[in-house]
């Protein structure tokens, strides 16, 4: 088995790997000039929880296309990808100077529960039925 077979089987260390590569990523040009922005903060980490959430199944989803083959793979490795995307793009248009109130407004409600459900398809990922 090659090494990059034996890191990809691994989910927790793959977890890790993609948090500390996404945050790794953007905490200085994204996240780092909105630290001292009050509740800012925390609406842009909710993207980028999403963002390595949605990175982390997309990869998982690479490999198990790899591995089975299958057109419904590839429909939902594109699926995380997209989902990956939009992320990003909420991201980038989170960092304009807003004041966010967590849980006050419906459209923090939707991110998290947009995060609950991405949570959870990676919570299914690592159950053993």
């Amino acid at each position: 088995m090659f090494s990059y077979q034996r890191f990809a089987n691994n989910k927790p260390v793959l977890l890790v790997a993609v948090i500390v590569g996404v945050v790794g990523t953007l905490s200085v040009p994204v996240l780092w000039p909105h630290v001292y922005h009050g509740a800012h903060i925390y609406h842009l980490l909710l993207h980028t929880a999403g963002i390595v959430l949605s990175v982390f199944l997309a990869i998982l989803s690479v490999n198990a296309y790899y591995k089975m083959r299958t057109k419904k793979m590839i429909i939902t490795t594109v699926a995380f990808m997209v989902f990956t995307g939009a992320e990003f793009v909420q991201l980038m248009d989170a960092t304009k100077t807003h004041v966010y109130n967590i849980l006050e407004s419906p459209s923090e409600i939707a991110h998290l529960m947009m995060l609950a459900m991405i949570g959870l398809l990676a919570l299914a990922i690592f159950r053993r039925d």
